[in-house]
Order: structure tokens, then C-alpha cells, then sequence
């Protein structure tokens, strides 16, 4: 961890969770009220409590241990429990393309663990796999997690770092600061305005596999940006290429032109969830999902021919983008 505290009233925090980075900037800092040492430990231990929910790479976590039962069920901590209550209403509201069961498939494709001599899973593995994934397989009942399913897992880790952002947020608030930015791989909360102060200038990448550019910046305060993306986690095999984003009803990586979907919205949580829902759906599902959703914008970006993009705007969104 690292703090950079050059600028007179204005702070920077760097660190590392979730296998990412984090950065945080304070504006007009009062050490009166807290030293930027002292903030950073509690964010630290933020951090810390939420990877000890919802990591599955600590074995004693509270999701790996639920997960690695065949028929326990657990009380989750706060912060897991509305991890869990928005996963559940994400699911129902998109028809199941939002899916925290899908993570077994992402491990038979090959994406939690690299290998140089990749080959597509056959039809059979798939559809064995299958029978264990969906949002049929897991259940709230009185605020206990519980398996209806005893070879499913979950992984959260699709809207584990945008819940990580909006805690961070919560804490820097409870102290009384109103102008920072929280970041957490890509995944970012924007309150008040900037050490210039503007709005916050964020920017949205070109879903490209071979360089990275900017195709918009977005200019936002008090709102919740997040970025879901093919172009990052991939494989390529006989000239074909494979997302580690996965359609949960074919048990395959997506195969439609939908490169990258970004989502602004009132919390991180949100945005990172339905980032991840609108790029199983393609764009005019998504473009459709985000209408019926006051509160939610979006921009999509289509990979076609020759190496471009075109652009998709909700009906919104223009308005957070910087002229």
C-alpha cells in the first residue's frame, strides 16, 4: 500500500485486492478529522472482510466453504447477504443471464487457469455441467444461503468488487468527505467533484484485443461507473476467439458482436452486475433492459468488420458524456 500526499488538502491511496488494484483520491483532505495512515488502514480492513466473505481462492472463506459443502447452509454476513439479495433479483429480472453458478464453466473453459495448449470443452462436459448451473440450483430462505443443488457453486466475483467500491465509498462518507473517487479494478465510484473542481473524468475503453485507447470519457458525480468487457480474458482457437463471459443457458462464451458494456448508476454494485447481465444479452436486449430501468444508462460498443466499433447509447447516457 501507498499514499501520496504531495498535494496540499488532496490525497492518493493506492493498494492492492480482489488479485487487482485499488486507488483513491480525496479532495481536500482534513487530517483533523483523520490521518491519511489511519484511513487507509480501515480501508484496508474493508477490503480484508469483504475478500474473507466472498473470495473462493481463501479456502476458509464463507463462500469457499459453502461451497465445497454438499448440504450445508450458511448465515452470510451482511455484505454477502446483499450481494446475494441483489444476485438474486439481477437473475430473476434478466431471465437467468445473470448468473453467479456460472463459475464451474468458466473453470471448464479454461479461464481461471491458463494453459498454452487450450482446446475447447466437448459437447458432453458442457451439458453435464449444466445440470448444475442456474438460478434454480441456490435459494435465500430466511436469510440463510443454502444449496437446493449439492454440486452448484458460486462466484461473485461479478459484482464482488463493485460491493467492494460502494463499502470503501460508505466509509470515506462516514467521515465527513464529500469529493473522492474510489477505483477498484476498473470499477469506480465518483462523489462530488475532482481537485479541479469539475466532475470526475473517467474514461471508457475500446473493447480492442490488441492495444489499449479511449473511445468516450464520461463525465460523472455522485453516480457508479462499471465496464464489462470480452476483450481482456480470452482465448483464440482455429481462428475462432472465446470470451470468459458466459451465457448461462448454453453453457458457452458469448457469441454475438457485443464487445463491451458500460454502466452508470447510483451505486457500483449495480452498475458492475448489470454491466456484466447487458454483455450476455447482446445489444438490443440490452439497449431494451436498460429502458425498462429507470435509473441505469449505458453505452455498448460492437466489434465489426476490419477491426471497428460501433457505438450504442441508452437513451440517457449523453449526458454524462464530456463535450
Amino acid at each position: 500500500m501507498s499514499c501520496d500526499s504531495r498535494d496540499s488538502g488532496n490525497i492518493q491511496l493506492n493498494g492492492k485486492t480482489m488479485g487487482t488494484t485499488y486507488l483513491i483520491k480525496v479532495i481536500d483532505f482534513d487530517r483533523h478529522i483523520i490521518s491519511s495512515n489511519q484511513l487507509q488502514l480501515k480501508i484496508d480492513s474493508v477490503l480484508i472482510s469483504i475478500n474473507e466473505q466472498m473470495s473462493t481462492y481463501i479456502p476458509d472463506s464463507e463462500i469457499s466453504i459453502f461451497n465445497r459443502s454438499s448440504t450445508i447452509s450458511i448465515i452470510p454476513s451482511k455484505e454477502f447477504l446483499s450481494v446475494l439479495e441483489f444476485s438474486e433479483a439481477l437473475a430473476n429480472s434478466t431471465s437467468g443471464l445473470f448468473d453467479i453458478t456460472v463459475g464451474p464453466l468458466i473453470q471448464l473453459w479454461g479461464f481461471s487457469n491458463y494453459n498454452d495448449e487450450w482446446l475447447p470443452p466437448n459437447e458432453v462436459e458442457i451439458s453435464e455441467l449444466l445440470d448444475h448451473i442456474g438460478r434454480d440450483t441456490w435459494g435465500l430462505v430466511e436469510g440463510k444461503l443454502q444449496k437446493n443443488n449439492p454440486y452448484m457453486q458460486i462466484d461473485v466475483n461479478a459484482i464482488a468488487k463493485g460491493l467492494a467500491v460502494d463499502a470503501v465509498s460508505s466509509l470515506i462518507t462516514s467521515f465527513g468527505f464529500s469529493n473522492f473517487m474510489v477505483e477498484i479494478g476498473g470499477e469506480v465510484y465518483c462523489s462530488g467533484k475532482n481537485d479541479k473542481s469539475i466532475f470526475w473524468q473517467i474514461g471508457i475503453e475500446l473493447p480492442d484485443f490488441e492495444s489499449r485507447s479511449l473511445s468516450k470519457i464520461a463525465n460523472i458525480s455522485d453516480r457508479a461507473m462499471a465496464t464489462s468487457g470480452d476483450y481482456r480474458n480470452y482465448f483464440s482457437y482455429s481462428g475462432k476467439t472465446y470470451s470468459h463471459i458466459m451465457n448461462p443457458k448454453s453453457g458457452r462464451p458469448i457469441e454475438h458482436s457485443l464487445a463491451s458494456a458500460t454502466v452508470i448508476s447510483s451505486t457500483c454494485m449495480k452498475a458492475d452486475g448489470i454491466a456484466t447481465a447487458l454483455l450476455t444479452m447482446g445489444t438490443n436486449d440490452a439497449l431494451g433492459f436498460i429502458e425498462n430501468n429507470s435509473g441505469v444508462e449505458c453505452l455498448l460498443i460492437e466489434r465489426v468488420e476490419n477491426g471497428n466499433f460501433k457505438t450504442f447509447m441508452s437513451s440517457g447516457f449523453g449526458e454524462f458524456l464530456l463535450e
